[in-house]
């Protein structure tokens, strides 16, 4: 995925049932807003436009312009770039000055005006190499252009079948884009070739590109080995463990979806560190091991580092992984396990639904932290079996040092909203009120 820069206008508790589980996947990305087409004789509805004109299916000639949305005044106006959020606007006209590279990408603005409503538009900034030359002025008017289609991205594999994707994997290089189109491709998929910092390797498709095993009893959905990757919009279904890896480093999942999964659904294990999983869709997991299926997995319990690390001394240390606004919903163990070995990582902006339902194998809350110097904050979700949050140390010298704040419980939380192992020495908790059965913690607050 392209840099971007933006700059701005101015422990076991009851049990409960397990909810039915849903194996529907998402559609189709859509590139008009999302109100129906309108009828030749209707009011164009809202659209993102640049110096007056259309940005949907346009070619910008270079990566620095103002975007307008046509928002009604009176509503704060979000901005993202390619799932990355920009900032927001609360003057009409509402705009937001953008930077970013050559290459395909998609702005989406969003606000709230008797419900939530959004625009979006893909389009394309143009490499200095393709960007036309202003045209000599003429004495006599030129006829109007032809359109112009958008060039196709260069180095860039199409594959529509498993047999194409694999191959194309293995032989993927630095700076290449792999793209999936629609359908379902059944195999053993492994990244094994690593990008760069400068040019990290894309795998991208819609969600109507799938990934399966054919089984939630055997295989990853997917089996990252590499570092720099760029793991975009597909959707993994219908395997042991969704999206695994294994010593890859610098790798960003955004805008997946992983749903009816026999275990975990990602899972950062093997020193896979500064990782990052975003704007996806984590749903249904644990349909074979309830006692196993995390949401999202980083690291790996000290039972396994002998087999995982080598040495039962060794601690995986997944490192710095961030978990960055997410829906995490139907996980029958934990949303997302923290285990003791790693540090640094940021789990924010998710919403978690009926995360840690079972109860098996301890799994009781929307998120365990085990490791140190996580901060947790600005989520929100509903229904757990205990807690919303727990911290435990496991193992000396970890579960230390994290940090909660501006997480919110929307209900159906009947424990705590941050539970604290005794031993889970220098955990920060932000005072506030709380709307979990018991309150926000079993230990005093901070602020």
């Amino acid at each position: 995925m392209n840099n971007v820069s933006v700059n701005p206008k101015t422990h076991t508790r009851p049990g409960i049932s397990m909810l039915t589980l849903s194996a529907g996947l998402v559609g189709l990305l859509t590139i008009a807003a999302t109100a129906a087409p309108p009828a030749a004789s209707a009011a164009i509805g809202p659209t993102l436009t640049v110096d007056g004109a259309p940005l949907a299916g346009s070619v910008q000639p270079d990566g620095d312009f103002t975007v307008t949305a046509g928002a009604p005044p009176g509503v704060t106006v979000k901005f993202k770039i390619d799932g990355t959020y920009l900032g927001q606007d609360s003057s009409a006209p509402y705009t937001w000055s953008v930077t970013t590279a050559a290459g395909n990408h998609r702005i989406e603005a969003r606000w709230d005006l008797s419900g939530r409503q959004s625009v979006a538009a893909e389009f394309q900034v143009a490499s200095p190499s393709e960007s036309a030359p202003a045209p000599s002025p003429s004495p006599s008017p030129s006829p109007a252009p032809e359109p112009v289609p958008a060039p196709i991205p260069a180095n860039t594999v199409s594959v529509s079948t498993a047999a194409e994707l694999s191959a194309a994997l293995a032989a993927a290089a630095p700076g290449q884009t792999i793209h999936m189109q629609d359908g379902l491709y059944v195999g053993k998929f492994v990244a094994s070739a690593s990008g760069t910092a400068d040019a990290p390797i894309t795998l991208a498709g819609s969600r109507a590109a799938v990934l399966s095993t054919g089984s939630i009893w055997s295989g990853y959905g997917l089996h990252v080995t590499g570092s720099h990757w760029r793991i975009a919009g597909l959707a993994v279904t219908e395997a042991a463990k969704g999206i695994v890896l294994e010593g890859s480093t610098h790798t960003v999942i955004s805008n997946v979806d992983v749903g009816r999964i026999g275990s975990e659904a990602v899972h950062f294990r093997k020193n896979s560190s500064d990782g990052i999983v975003r704007d996806s869709d984590i749903h249904d997991v644990g349909l074979a091991q309830p006692g196993y299926g995390e949401g999202l997995y980083v690291g790996s319990a000290k039972s396994n580092w002998a087999t995982v690390m080598g040495s039962a001394d060794v601690p995986d240390r997944s490192d710095r992984v961030q978990i960055l606004n997410n829906r995490i919903s139907r996980t029958a163990a934990e949303g997302v396990d923290a285990k003791e070995g790693t540090s640094g990582g940021v789990i924010r902006g998710n919403s978690f639904t009926d995360a840690g339902y079972s109860g098996s194998n301890s799994a009781d809350s929307w998120a365990d932290i085990k490791g140190n110097g996580y901060i947790v904050d600005g989520n929100t979700g509903s229904t757990a079996l205990a807690d919303a949050f727990q911290v435990h140390s496991v193992l000396e010298g970890w579960g230390l040092n994290n940090s909660f704040s501006g997480n919110t419980i929307l209900g159906g939380v009947p424990g705590y909203e941050v539970w604290v192992q005794s031993g889970s020495l220098g955990t920060v908790i932000a005072c506030k009120e709380s709307k979990a059965g018991l309150g926000l913690s079993n230990v005093p607050c901070s602020g």
